[in-house]
């Protein structure tokens, strides 16, 4: 059995920008319109997988995190950062990006890519829920826009 949530048609959205240090048209600083879409697999416990309501809550709390930033990679395999006074200073392949301290989300990910965010609301979702056994597993998907997007898929119970 599987559970669905259309993050575009219940509100599951966040708007940020970011760039691709490793991608020479993506590396400039953009922006994207962002959903996130979550199927959970398991079997039915009294007729019900997992609550609906419970899980947009928690998922729509990590889209406001994020909503509205300059979403940064923590990782600096690809660029560097580093704070100064209420600035944030970003470097990678000789551009140098100067942000307000609160306008950044630094993110647990290597690059701020569809692929790693799927992975990183992914992790975080199974974090921050206590599912019940019956829940077999996760999939997260990070859409950059509709019908465009990587996914996640997070085994559990087992």
């Amino acid at each position: 059995m599987m559970l669905e949530i259309d993050g575009w048609k219940v509100g599951l959205k966040f708007s940020a920008s970011h760039f691709i240090p490793s991608h020479h048209k993506c590396s400039r600083l953009h922006g994207h319109d962002y959903g996130v879409r979550i199927r959970i697999y398991g079997e039915a416990k009294d007729c019900i997988l997992y609550d609906f309501v419970d899980l947009k809550k928690r998922v729509r709390k990590i889209c406001e995190e994020l909503d509205h930033h300059v979403l940064i990679p923590l990782s600096q395999d690809y660029i560097t950062h580093r704070e100064e006074g209420e600035s944030i200073i970003v470097e990678f392949g000789g551009k140098r990006y100067v942000f307000p301290k609160g306008d950044v989300f630094f993110v647990d990910v290597k690059l701020t890519t569809a692929e790693e965010l799927s992975r990183y609301f992914s992790e975080r979702i199974v974090e921050e829920v206590n599912f019940p056994a019956n829940v077999k597993g996760i999939e997260v998907c990070v859409d950059e826009g509709p019908g465009q997007g990587a996914c996640y898929y997070t085994p559990m119970g087992e």
